[in-house]
């Protein structure tokens, strides 16, 4: 199988793949994948696959996988060998980038992805430990002060000793005394000791201990007398410090110990989701999608395009085998695509096996088949001195040995290398042994042999590669159910053989040969035809059902459109009539309490209660009932004021603005404004308009002795009110009030705005403001008199 592998460059893919994961643990996964033979381990690993690529398209969730191998680190700290600083960084960071994949793959609640969150809940977490060794270890070589209580009392103890030294050591440096024996002014470092450069011939001159001389003998490093115990309490410090850190990393390997287990299996399982999202990448990038699996032995590749090819040159490829038959034999002229299509089927086989989308349309499918074996290229051996056509046979031997009625076999060229009517004949046996045995088999052939043998026997059937009958350039197009002609003497015409050899090559062919070419080209010409004219009448069927669909979603939005603005229209005519009732009755209970208060006569009560109570008793309809129309709306016809039909709201409206620049019209419907066109519209013809309801005037008379401040404006038209508060104005400066209150209410705000306006101007008006909380804010107005 590994040699199948190579040869389907299978091998090729998987390293494609491997690019796209981010741990080398993934990627070395990636790269030794064996394509399974198992039918539900590939669907599950389909599965994997299809639910990281949902993660990415849909919820855009693609988890960091940086991480090192601790397998090494883990092996090191279960015989309790101290790790490194480097090594605990190692196992924090695997802790770190497993506990926020887990976090992320968890958080992405959909019924269609439950592998990969059940995976990533298998993971190990260790927080305390992960923040630990990252507050402890800086990087790879520093460990961080705060380690340990013990580790900062140490440094600190070393920084002072470091200290005493530098400072007992300027004395020398700036000291007129010692200034002339030194080489320097500087202090240096010998064998770890603090040391001065003295000239060589003033060495007796500075009372120490010699480290080192200079290569030229001019300067020598003396450590002076008085800073040696210091020093030594520097090394002494620095051998404490040292037993600090490594008990520091003595005590993290022993807590590493402890979970090497979960460790272990915490890489598996992220390493094993870095590889999916791997494979789910490369199925992105590939365009490719998920296949169908059966252990039928069929497949069925639809527009299938050879991965390794470059994907703007690649002809996509439909090819299938095993239901209707077990071997495809595919004829065709050389370098037309017939090795190419070949290969294609046992890649994706393996790829499928690998967990791996196809490079191929929705509802492909490949079948599980036990084994792969192909004889494809050129396999001769110089190192056991077999010819082409031997090696081929000794391959092609060790397979028929092998094979089963699950296994698929892939030949290219079989029977060549050898004498034409031999090969041929031993072409046509191989394929009866296969046809036997059951196994499914695509061969590539030029022998005629086998193409007539395609065409007579039960279970076979052939395949082309099309080719271009003006130019007889290939076009890579597998056409199945046609045998193909191999056309050599027309390809060498086209490629500059000259005639009169061309016609020579032509006479020694036997009349059946040319019979049988001619035939196979006339079957051609009318197959590409059909097929011309089968593409013709799709794209026509598929443009009318594009159109189709486009009216269909069309009426469907607009009869939503009508549903939602008849409903609408509705509730909004139910508010106004409720709000209208509701006001109607607030404003009779204030009247009743004016006339109450001013003696007014009870006939005005009574008046206003059979207007409410006719207003109770009517029943409003809110449907506008639908008015017959025939004759379309002229532009030029319309007037402010007319009423028009309102086809998507199936009621009449009134014409309020026309725009004569964009030929549209503002049309009330009742509450509502729309603007719409004359497709839009249509007369109303016949239509009478109901009368608008009497306004019920009602005129305040003050005649009351006990004059309040405040007046009542509520439901008077802008008229009325001014009317009324002018005489109310004149009674208060009768009877020297200074402030008053007037009511308007919020409303739409043209009540107040007209009073305000009068109010500017009035003689009698100091000033004015709207009422304060508690007063009313701003639906009342507080004036003050002159």
């Amino acid at each position: 199988m590994k040699k199948a592998y190579q040869k389907l460059q299978l091998d090729s893919i998987l390293q494609s793949v491997a690019k796209h994961a981010i741990s080398d643990v993934a990627k070395q996964k990636i790269i030794n994948t064996i394509p399974s033979n198992n039918v539900e381990e590939i669907r599950h690993l389909l599965c994997e696959t299809e639910e990281a690529c949902r993660n990415l398209s849909v919820y855009n969730v693609n988890p960091e996988f940086s991480f090192d191998s601790v397998k090494d680190v883990v092996d090191k700290a279960r015989i309790f060998s101290t790790l490194s600083m480097s090594e605990c960084l190692k196992v924090m960071r695997i802790l770190r980038i497993s506990r926020i994949v887990m976090s992320v793959l968890t958080s992405v609640v959909d019924e269609k992805i439950t592998i990969l969150p059940a995976m990533a809940k298998g993971i190990y977490t260790d927080k305390k430990l992960e923040d630990d060794i990252d507050f402890a270890i800086l990087n790879e070589d520093m460990m961080n002060d705060r380690a340990s209580s013990e580790l900062y009392r140490i440094r600190q103890s070393i920084k002072r000793a470091n200290e005493d030294v530098k400072n007992k050591l300027q004395h020398y440096i700036k000291s007129a005394q010692y200034q002339k024996y030194l080489q320097d002014a500087i202090i240096t470092v010998r064998d770890d000791r603090y040391v001065i450069p003295v000239k060589m011939e003033y060495k007796g001159n500075i009372h120490g201990l010699v480290h080192d001389v200079s290569s030229s003998g001019a300067t020598v490093f003396v450590e002076p007398i008085e800073i040696v115990n210091l020093n030594n309490q520097i090394k002494i410090l620095i051998k404490e410090e040292s037993a600090e850190v490594d008990r520091i990393l003595r005590e993290f390997t022993g807590r590493v110990a402890e979970i090497c287990n979960q460790i272990t299996l915490t890489e598996k399982i992220v390493s094993d989701l870095d590889a999916i999202y791997a494979r789910a990448l490369y199925a992105n990038e590939t365009k490719s999608t998920l296949p169908k699996i059966n252990n039928k032995g069929f497949v069925n590749i639809k527009k299938g395009r050879h991965p390794l090819i470059d994907k703007n040159k690649v002809v996509p490829v439909s090819i299938s085998l095993g239901k209707d038959f077990d071997i495809l034999v595919v004829t065709g002229p050389n370098t037309g695509g017939k090795t190419v299509s070949l290969k294609s089927v046992g890649l994706f086989v393996l790829m499928a096996g690998c967990g791996l989308f196809l490079p191929c349309e929705d509802g492909s499918e490949v079948s599980v088949f036990d084994k792969i074996y192909c004889d494809i290229g050129d396999e001769q051996s110089i190192e056991q001195s077999l010819s082409t056509f031997s090696s081929h046979m000794t391959n092609i031997a060790d397979i028929l040995k092998n094979i089963t009625p699950d296994s698929l076999v892939l030949f290219d060229e079989l029977g060549a290398g050898t004498e034409p009517n031999e090969g041929a004949a031993l072409a046509l046996a191989i394929s009866e042994y296969i046809l036997s045995v059951g196994s499914k088999a695509i061969i590539t052939t030029h022998y005629t042999q086998l193409k007539e043998f395609s065409l007579v026997t039960d279970n076979v059937e052939n395949a082309s590669m099309e080719f271009d009958l003006s130019t007889f350039a290939p076009t890579y197009k597998l056409v199945v159910g046609v045998p193909g002609s191999s056309n050599a003497i027309e390809i060498a015409k086209r490629l500059g053989i000259e005639e009169h050899i061309i016609q020579g090559a032509r006479s020694k062919l036997s009349a059946e040969k040319v019979s049988f070419e001619n035939v196979l080209q006339s079957a051609e010409r009318l197959r590409q035809r059909y097929e011309n004219t089968n593409e013709e009448i799709a794209e026509i069927k598929a443009q009318l059902q594009k159109e189709l669909d486009l009216v269909k979603n069309q009426n469907k939005i607009l009869a939503n459109e009508r549903e939602q603005l008849l409903k609408n229209s509705k509730a909004e005519a139910k508010r106004i009539i409720q709000e209208t009732t509701d006001e109607s009755k607030a404003l009779i209970n204030e009247l009743k309490s004016l006339i109450h208060k001013y003696n007014a006569d009870e006939s005005i009560l009574f008046e206003l209660r059979s207007k409410v109570k006719q207003l109770n008793n009517k029943k409003y309809e809110t449907d506008e009932k639908r008015v017959d129309f025939s004759k379309p709306l002229e532009f030029d016809k319309v007037k402010v004021g007319d009423s028009v039909y309102v086809k998507k709201l199936d009621a009449v409206g009134k014409v309020l603005t026309i725009n004569a620049n964009k030929k549209q019209f503002i049309v009330s419907v009742g509450a509502m404004k729309i603007t719409a066109g004359c497709k839009e519209l249509a007369e109303a013809i016949n239509y009478t308009p109901e009368k608008p309801t009497k306004t019920v005037s009602i005129k305040t008379e003050i005649k009351n002795k006990s004059l309040t401040n405040e007046i009542n404006l509520i439901g008077q038209t802008v008229d009325e009110a001014i009317a009324n508060l002018d005489m109310f104005i004149d009674s208060c400066v009768v009877a020297s009030i200074g402030e008053i209150r007037i009511i308007h209410g919020r409303g739409t705000g043209a009540l107040r705005k007209g009073l305000h306006d009068h109010l500017k101007k009035h003689k009698n008006i100091g000033e004015f403001r709207f009422g304060a909380y508690g007063e009313g804010d701003r639906g009342v107005t507080i004036a003050k008199l002159k």
